[in-house]
């Protein structure tokens, strides 16, 4: 049984299925929204690196930041083929290891915050980021939603084959703790024609709007906005991904 996102690093692009286009224009549509000019964006929990590359793309200076040391080496790849200056971490988002105040926006896309388990890591991870932001600064990320985690993923199974891999993919969902767990095994074409098997395990916890708006209040955050994703309407129960935005207050003294 190998660490999340070590085997799915390598075949995580192909089997995402996301218009990362659109999501990052939908993000910075949130920033113009909320009046906020990115310049320092921290993308945590970058994944390969799918909005990390646009972003670099488009002049913003960008720090990125995974605990998979697999997906920091797919992201980096791939900003080294665009000739393009990320500097690219391998953290903790708990403990960070970065200067305090040093983003004016902090991005984590795809569920990152989900990854979180505990009120205990999850206050950890609010407070990392509250001090690498600066006054005024914004972070942007989403969750996935309660219809996501308990019917969409729920107690259901998933399969895909592919010519050079295939996957199985079994969901099981926790009532009473509120976590999802995720197996996901794959058989990955080696070079000898034959298919190696590897198996890793997912587990997302449910953290409802109330949840994210008490912790942002106890860890110095004002949670300017919970919305369905992909839209402005204020989130609701059929939404599959609710997208939040909180900003670290301007200290008046």
């Amino acid at each position: 049984m190998n660490q999340a996102y070590s085997s799915l690093a390598q075949f995580y692009d192909e089997s995402i299925g996301v218009d990362y286009g659109e999501w990052l224009r939908y993000l910075l549509s949130l920033t113009l929204r909320h009046h906020h000019l990115p310049k320092e964006i921290l993308d945590l929990g970058c994944g390969t690196g799918n909005l990390s590359i646009p972003l670099a793309k488009r002049g913003y200076k960008v720090t990125a930041v995974d605990i998979s040391r697999e997906m920091i080496a797919v992201a980096q790849n791939k900003a080294l083929a665009e000739n393009l200056e990320i500097a690219f971490l391998v953290q903790d988002m708990r403990r960070l290891d970065l200067p305090a105040s040093t983003f004016t926006t902090v991005v984590s896309g795809c569920d990152v915050v989900n990854y979180i388990t505990t009120p205990e890591d999850l206050q950890s991870a609010f407070s990392a980021v509250n001090r690498v932001l600066q006054p005024g600064g914004l972070w942007l990320f989403d969750l996935n939603s309660a219809r996501k985690l308990q019917e969409t993923y729920g107690h259901q199974s998933y399969a895909d084959l592919q010519s050079d891999y295939s996957y199985f993919w079994d969901n099981s969902y926790d009532w009473q703790r509120h976590l999802c767990q995720m197996e996901l095994t794959f058989f990955a074409k080696t070079w000898g024609g034959l298919y190696e098997r590897v198996t890793e395990t997912h587990q997302q916890k449910l953290w409802w709007p109330q949840d994210i708006r008490k912790m942002a209040k106890l860890t110095g955050f004002t949670c300017l906005a919970c919305y369905d994703f992909l839209s402005t309407s204020r989130w609701s129960t059929k939404a599959e991904r609710w997208q939040f935005v909180l900003r670290k207050p301007i200290d008046k003294k």
